[in-house]
């Protein structure tokens, strides 16, 4: 057994090239077992992370809704992300205000019993579920923005 952040990588990279074709990038944190990759899929942007010390057995899929039009619109958007985080179950907004303007929307996910480390059919399992559920969201409030313009 290999430590378990080395673990996590390599099996976040196996399930990361099997549901898309760009490589997982990785991403640098400055905590020793936290990590990270960052893929694009259908030319959207996504950061898995995964914290190998606090809670290998969940991992975290983002992805950013970065249409919102100016500074203006701002105090709209503060409400359209409460609303959002209202309405849509089991995907998190958070509104980013500085230097530009987006909304991170985020998947949490579950993916082995108790401080576990999961295996290779589940990771891939649950980021291709995760990942279909941000699209799903993304897509629909992309068309809902785009009829109330």
């Amino acid at each position: 057994m290999l430590i378990p952040i080395e673990e996590l990588k390599i099996l976040y990279q196996g399930a990361i090239a099997n549901v898309t074709d760009s490589p997982p990038r990785p991403v640098l944190s400055a905590e020793r077992y936290q990590g990270g990759f960052g893929f694009l899929r259908n030319g959207v942007e996504y950061r898995l992370a995964f914290d190998a010390a606090e809670s290998p057995e969940c991992m975290t899929l983002q992805t950013n809704l970065d249409f919102i039009s100016g500074r203006a619109g701002l105090e709209v958007m503060r409400r359209h992300v409460a609303q959002l985080n209202a309405e849509k179950k089991g995907v998190k907004f958070v509104l980013v205000e500085a230097p530009a303007p987006f909304i991170v929307c985020s998947v949490e996910a579950i993916l082995a019993a108790y401080r576990r480390i999961p295996n290779t059919e589940v990771a891939e399992t649950i980021l291709q579920s995760a990942i279909r559920r941000l699209e799903d969201v993304t897509e629909e409030i992309r068309l809902e923005l785009g009829r109330r313009r």
